[in-house]
């Protein structure tokens, strides 16, 4: 069964009730998508480990497959370093180009597969997508679009993700 922690307990999403919303919304809908496979999906403030640049970062939400993670549930520092997916929900307000530049750390892990950001206050996401060996494509999916998570073989509509923000 795949490890998560609550949204409740993710420290930075208590300030940002739109971003607690969607993390945990799309945590738990990755979650059903994974269930009976070997996948973690990990939730603020669970470390990702990047070794090309020696530095932690903090991700939002993570989703890793890798063998070599499989143990972290039973590590002390739970640190993953091989993700095949990473999710961040921006926070407001945030430096320009703050994501872009987290963007440049996480695509020299060698398992990451696709990087994702998520607006909290529109539906709207970005997606990269590792096409080949460092080449990546960027896509855009807003209202009435389906997200497709390459990594995850997993298709959903954009609005489900935001459905608790859109229905208050």
């Amino acid at each position: 069964m795949p490890y998560s922690l609550t949204a409740e307990q993710t420290p930075l999403a208590q300030n940002y009730p739109d971003q607690k919303r969607i993390t945990h919304t799309l945590s738990q809908l990755l979650i059903q998508h994974l269930r009976g496979t070997n996948a973690i999906v990990s939730l603020h403030p669970r470390p990702v480990y990047m070794e090309a640049v020696s530095a932690y970062s903090y991700p939002d939400l993570m989703v890793t497959h890798d063998p070599r993670d499989l143990d972290c549930r039973h590590r002390l520092d739970g640190v993953i370093q091989y993700p095949c997916l990473i999710i961040d929900v921006i926070s407001y307000p945030f430096p320009p180009g703050e994501k872009l530049g987290q963007f440049d750390h996480y695509r020299q892990i060698e398992t990451l597969e696709e990087y994702v950001w998520l607006d909290p206050t529109q539906p709207k996401l970005h997606c990269w997508r590792q096409i080949e060996p460092g080449v990546w494509e960027a896509y855009l999916y807003e209202s009435g679009d389906d997200v497709y998570l390459d990594s995850l073989s997993f298709l959903i509509e954009i609005e489900a993700i935001y459905d608790q923000m859109l229905t208050r």
